[in-house]
């Protein structure tokens, strides 16, 4: 039986596939994908796209916020120089995870995010950020440590036929 209600935060597809996987059985899962560093405009709605394609496979409830990237672009543009890794993605997840916590007070026992999949992002700047945005909005950050699964998810995306983008989706990683 599936215990608490966990809202996931979705960087995208791929990296979730192998979260779902692992996480599905055990908790409620809701995916949220909350992504407005995403550029341009189409990628950002392909990449939607397949999230809603895994979140059908796996029969889970889904939430896309509307699509507003001048906020974001406005909280980081001072970082615009700064290479990948530094100050402008320690702001990016932040951000992204500020907005999850705050959905997250909406009757889940917690939430996480699928950005610790990753080999490329920096885990200790995704989790401060995590229990930042859990402090702020009351909710509880969940730091789960998915980087066991990165193959996992190389190998689900090519079998459920996902999009796999080659940049982490802000206009300064495509530089």
């Amino acid at each position: 039986m599936k215990s608490e209600k966990l809202l996931l935060h979705v960087c995208c597809a791929p990296c979730a596939s192998a979260v779902v996987e692992k996480l599905n059985a055990d908790y409620q899962l809701t995916l949220l994908y909350c992504n407005p560093n995403i550029q341009p405009e189409a990628e950002y709605f392909r990449r939607r796209e397949s999230v809603q394609k895994l979140a059908e496979r796996y029969a889970l409830d889904l939430l896309t916020p509307r699509y507003a990237p001048e906020p974001w672009q406005a909280a980081v543009q001072q970082y615009a120089a700064e290479p990948e890794g530094g100050r402008r993605c320690e702001l990016c997840f932040a951000y992204r995870l500020a907005w999850t916590a705050e959905q997250a007070r909406d009757g889940y026992a917690g939430f996480a995010t699928t950005l610790s999949i990753s080999p490329h992002k920096n885990l200790a700047q995704i989790n401060r950020a995590g229990q930042s945005a859990a402090q702020k909005y009351g909710g509880k950050y969940w730091a789960f440590d998915f980087r066991s699964l990165y193959q996992r998810s190389v190998s689900l995306a090519k079998e459920l036929g996902l999009y796999r983008q080659k940049y982490c989706g802000c206009v300064y990683g495509q530089i």
